[in-house]
């Protein structure tokens, strides 16, 4: 009987056992179906969407096909969900095979606290953040362990680290006097609004290269944005009175005291009927300078000024007017230069007057509800 390479066996090919079936009650159908539809991993959604078509009653070849999978990977999930100790363990992720990691539990449980809690200037080292070189050197200073960067890197993946840029906070604001200090202010703003003559100021920056928003463009096909080659800016301090809704502003290349005084002199040439001019503003150096207080002292009591509180944009009905102009003009501009975004902001705002606006949430919790 010929033995080569070509020769036949005349042993019937081994068969598969038959598949094994299962059966999904329709509770845990439809929740199996919800989870699988929130699953993030692919793995796990592939092993969930084969139990799925099995208590269907659709063979290993046809879901072999639909899924693009083996048959082999839809006959080992069905014996792991019938042999389990429970439905979804069949869908976890069985331990990887290989040598074991070369930093023990001990070793990264140290690494998280490292990273998470400690700096390295605590532990003697000029540098304002853990880089995996770095951690690579303390682990061999405090622990004799010999890892390189790439092994350091691997562990930080592995316990759910990645390489972000942090989120920025401001100050806490739960201290007992920054809540009282901030309180303090909204109820001299509040009361502020009850005067004639009240008004609420900020500035804002337009620019001739433009803010990107969205808009509609053919699917595939990116639409163009022109941006100058050197870019320019102008800073527009406004004032809205709260009373009629009115906007008056100035605008300027520069925010400095100089653009802020002149605002002031055209509230004082415009209303020259009211005894006071009262403008909440925010705590900027342009509003504190030496130059405003002096403005401010020899005006003798016609102008007065009410900071409001620090870190605390909601409290300022102009944002809401700063970010209308923004979106309506500022992004995607097709200004060819600076005189013309000017004039393209400045009909916007004229169009827009008045400007009907309520006070934020901020204000409700004072003791009264806002005029």
């Amino acid at each position: 009987m010929w033995h080569g390479k070509d020769a036949k066996s005349d042993q019937p090919p081994e068969k598969r056992p038959p598949m094994r079936s299962i059966t999904l009650a329709p509770e845990q159908r439809k929740d199996l179906l919800r989870t699988m539809k929130r699953e993030r991993k692919p793995s796990r959604r592939l092993r969930m969407h084969i139990a799925l078509l099995a208590s269907d009653g659709f063979s290993p070849t046809q879901i072999s096909r639909v899924l693009y999978c083996s048959r082999t990977t839809v006959y080992a999930l069905l014996e792991r969900f019938v042999e389990g100790e429970g439905p979804m363990s069949a869908f976890e992720d069985r331990a990887r095979r290989g040598p074991k990691p070369l930093l023990g539990e001990p070793t990264e449980e140290h690494v998280e606290r490292l990273v998470e809690e400690e700096s390295p200037t605590e532990h003697g080292w000029l540098r304002s953040r853990w880089s995996c070189r770095l951690l690579a050197v303390e682990l061999l200073k405090e622990r004799a362990l010999l890892a390189s960067r790439e092994t350091i890197r691997r562990a930080l993946h592995r316990l759910g680290f990645r390489w972000r840029r942090p989120r920025p906070l401001p100050p806490e604001k739960d201290s007992k006097e920054h809540i009282e200090h901030k309180r303090a202010r909204l109820e001299d703003v509040l009361s502020m609004v009850d005067e004639a003559g009240s008004f609420f100021q900020d500035e804002t920056k337009l620019e001739t290269n433009p803010k990107v928003g969205f808009c509609w463009m053919r699917t595939g096909k990116q639409k163009p944005l022109r941006t100058p080659g050197t870019n320019r800016k102008v800073w527009i301090s406004g004032a809205l009175n709260f009373k009629t809704g009115r906007l008056h502003w100035v605008s300027g290349e520069r925010r400095n005291g100089e653009l802020f005084i002149e605002l002031l002199q055209k509230l004082r040439r415009i209303y020259r009927c009211h005894k006071e001019l009262h403008l909440a503003t925010d705590n900027d150096g342009s509003h504190t300078s030496k130059r405003v207080k002096e403005y401010v002292e020899d005006s003798k009591g016609r102008v007065s000024l009410h900071p409001l509180p620090s870190w605390s944009p909601e409290s300022n009905p102009v944002e809401l007017v700063w970010w209308s102009l923004h979106e309506a003009v500022s992004r995607n501009h097709e200004c060819a230069g600076l005189d013309d975004l000017v004039e393209f902001a400045e009909g916007y705002l004229n169009e827009r007057q008045p400007f009907r606006l309520k006070l934020g949430e901020v204000y409700d919790h004072l003791g009264r509800p806002p005029p």
